[in-house]
């Protein structure tokens, strides 16, 4: 027994002296992979899917033309009378003697037939 106890106590003396001569973890070390990874799992699930949904709305609102029969956010029907000089302002025709003025970008969707609209989010046909 007195040999266990002799080989027990050298093998913590160079353990001890092997942990001592090592560097100490750093903070990056220890979060740097996981931080990482999070960045880069929050780029995918959430930046790319609105650049996309941003690209789609962006390509929705530059094919409106006039006569384009659509629907405001705030619920208004219309149709399309005409763009303003910087393309920014849409008159939309309301009634036969009413226009109103809004921004382009307050367009929800382009209304196809009775009750079936075109939502911003659907790829324009061509």
């Amino acid at each position: 027994m007195g040999n266990w106890s002799l080989n027990l106590n050298s093998l913590l003396i160079f353990a001890d002296e092997a942990a001592k001569g090592k560097e100490p973890i750093g903070i990056f070390d220890m979060f740097g992979p996981p931080l990482m990874m999070m960045v880069m799992l929050y780029y995918f699930f959430v930046v790319m899917p609105q650049k996309k949904d941003r690209k789609g709305r962006d390509s929705f609102l530059d094919h409106l033309k006039k006569n384009d029969q659509i629907v405001t956010i705030g619920g208004i029907y219309g149709t399309i009378s005409g763009f303003s000089a910087d393309g920014t302002q849409v008159t939309i025709r309301v009634d036969e003697n009413s226009r109103i003025r809004v921004r382009k970008s307050s367009i929800e969707s382009v209304v196809k037939t009775e009750g079936t609209e075109k939502k911003s989010d659907e790829t324009p046909s061509k």
